[in-house]
């Protein structure tokens, strides 16, 4: 019976070493689309002089014959080393299925969905830094002896800090322009925040990461935090700026800075062998010229994608036809590695992320409407080169309010182009031209635009991009037959920024402005 006891005691006082051992990486990148994780540089744009500098440069950078070795020289760590001591979830061209449980798409709903455990639709539906009503689950490890005054938080984004509530739950964290939050600040951290403060505000309320991982890193060594959370958000800011070549390296970058994150571990004895490294993301983003946006209205946004790797982790490598998984299992799965007890604030407890899980695969949204045949217009004999145009004034919630309020002028235009516009705000156009198809054939019709667009084909509407929004693009798919074809563009400004590009692509066509070769008025 003593025997027995002693047995029981070893095996308890085990369990009690195995839970206080364990440390836990927190990695999010901010609106990195899975197509760039798990394919690399896509063809769509990386040659796209309209998103990068220098096409030529970057495809060397870059670009390469398979989706295996695209991803490869894009994010060498997470493809020579993650992968094999881990797993990944989300390449939805192999079947797995990853994405937010919010109807938002954007990114403090998606944080707060990451970090609290479910999707709060009503309450979280903006990016305002305020702080958020639902407990996170680092609040909940701060609560817990074993983590208790070792929960740190480092973020890009000044609201990554409200989207976990570290200020209520009692742990440091660093954002924006914060500076250091370490117990034992060393010559490092100041300069840091030396350099970080004389540096000039790029993004008003983000930060640039290198910063966020240089404190990470820096305070890794320094604090021994047992529960580490670092943001990162380049990728999105300058998906944002439609500068697609910075997106690539901005991934490459933070691919490199989890590389020095995890050496700076597993070269230290507090985290050898005893950490576990979770990343995810907020939000996906939009297909083709669409990668600027995301949001509701464009799809794609809500596709995103899980890594695990480290201690306690499978080694599984990229997994295929599994999920779907929502990231409102994200905070089951950090509660899962710290063995806590974490019900959400809507008292539905989800279940950890197992990549093992087969559910009913979801139908994914094609990323452009598809539409049928349009035979080419009879007995019509263009009057001349250009597009006719009226011109409206006035606050507009949907280019269907333009006709009501009268058109101030109209004329001839040889592109559609709102260049020439009184009005800086709340104004508006209708766009009336011929396209000349040379050839029959399989078109991409797309448009971008800041506010609200529709564009519409033989008086049938293909695109609806409208309402109040920033830049974003939608795109339709048709059949033309050679000829000409009837198209009609409405738009509406309303305030702050204003663009509006057509495009189309097909036959031996890509244009990213339908050119005024192809453009002919009645």
């Amino acid at each position: 019976m003593k025997k027995l006891f002693i047995i029981q005691l070893l095996l308890m006082l085990s369990l009690v070493c195995k839970a206080e051992d364990r440390r836990l990486v927190i990695i999010t990148f901010d609106g990195l689309r899975w197509q760039e994780l798990f394919s690399g540089a896509d063809e769509a744009l990386v040659g796209n002089q309209r998103y990068v500098s220098n096409p030529g440069e970057l495809k060397k950078k870059y670009w390469r014959a398979t989706p295996e070795e695209r991803r490869q020289v894009l994010m060498p760590f997470t493809w020579d080393y993650i992968a094999k001591n881990g797993y990944l979830v989300g390449n939805r061209a192999k079947g797995s299925q990853m994405q937010v449980a919010n109807r938002h798409f954007f990114s403090y709903p998606g944080y707060s969905e990451n970090f609290c455990g479910y999707a709060d639709d009503k309450r979280i539906a903006s990016n305002d830094p305020n702080p958020n009503p639902n407990t996170s689950v680092l609040e909940v490890a701060n609560k817990d002896k074993r983590y208790k005054g070792k929960v740190m938080v480092y973020g890009s984004w000044e609201s990554i800090r409200y989207a976990v509530n570290n200020e209520r739950g009692g742990f440091p964290g660093s954002v924006a322009y914060e500076t250091n939050i370490s117990a034992k600040p060393n010559s490092t951290l100041k300069l840091i925040d030396d350099m970080l403060l004389g540096m000039p505000r790029y993004w008003g309320s983000e930060r640039f990461d290198a910063f966020t991982y240089a404190y990470a890193v820096e305070t890794l060594k320094q604090d021994h935090p047992k529960v580490i959370y670092i943001s990162f958000g380049d990728t999105d800011e300058w998906a944002h700026a439609g500068k697609y070549d910075s997106y690539l390296d901005a991934a490459n970058g933070t691919d490199m800075f989890i590389r020095r994150i995890v050496e700076t571990c597993e070269a230290d004895p507090f985290y050898r062998g005893k950490t576990t490294y979770l990343l995810t993301c907020d939000h996906g983003r939009g297909y083709k010229a669409s990668f600027t946006s995301h949001g509701a209205g464009t799809k794609g946004s809500d596709n995103t994608w899980f890594i695990a790797f480290g201690k306690g982790v499978e080694r599984l490598g990229e997994t295929t036809y599994n999920g779907p998984f929502y990231n409102q299992q994200f905070a089951a799965t950090i509660a899962d590695v710290l063995d806590l007890d974490f019900t959400p604030s809507n008292g539905v407890k989800q279940q950890p992320i197992d990549p093992h899980y087969k559910g009913e695969p979801l139908v994914d949204l094609e990323p452009f409407t598809v539409y049928g045949y349009f035979p080419a217009l009879e007995n019509v004999v263009p009057a001349g080169p250009g597009v006719k145009y009226s011109y409206y004034e006035g606050e507009f919630d949907s280019v269907d309010d333009l006709a009501a309020s009268g058109v101030k002028k109209k004329g001839v235009l040889s592109t559609i182009s709102i260049d020439q516009s009184s009005n800086t705000d709340h104004f508006g156009y209708i766009f009336d031209t011929l396209l000349k198809i040379e050839k029959g054939g399989t078109y991409v019709l797309s448009c971008t635009s800041d506010d609200g667009s529709k564009v519409f084909l033989d008086g049938k509407m293909i695109i609806n991009n409208d309402g109040s929004h920033g830049s974003s693009t939608e795109e339709a798919q048709a059949d033309l037959q050679q000829g000409y074809h009837r198209l009609q563009v409405k738009y509406f400004e309303d305030y702050e920024g204003e663009n509006l590009v057509v495009g189309i692509e097909g036959q031996g066509v890509k244009a990213e402005r339908i050119p005024a070769t192809m453009l002919f008025h009645e």
